[in-house]
């Protein structure tokens, strides 16, 4: 999965599925780093996907 939009909408898609996933595990499904998935929780919240973001 080399394309990030790609990657981008895969986290869409995980974050759809599973609500209470944090950003470890979806850097893990995704093989990528926990800074590659804040980027792309910033570019969906930029696009206006709303993001709701838990301290657990």
């Amino acid at each position: 999965m080399a394309n990030p939009t790609t990657r981008v909408l895969a986290v869409l898609e995980l974050l759809q599925t599973h609500v209470q996933m944090g950003g470890a595990e979806l850097a893990e499904r995704l093989g990528v780093n926990r800074r590659n998935i804040r980027r792309y929780i910033t570019l969906l919240e930029d696009m206006g996907v709303p993001i709701i973001r838990q301290k657990i």
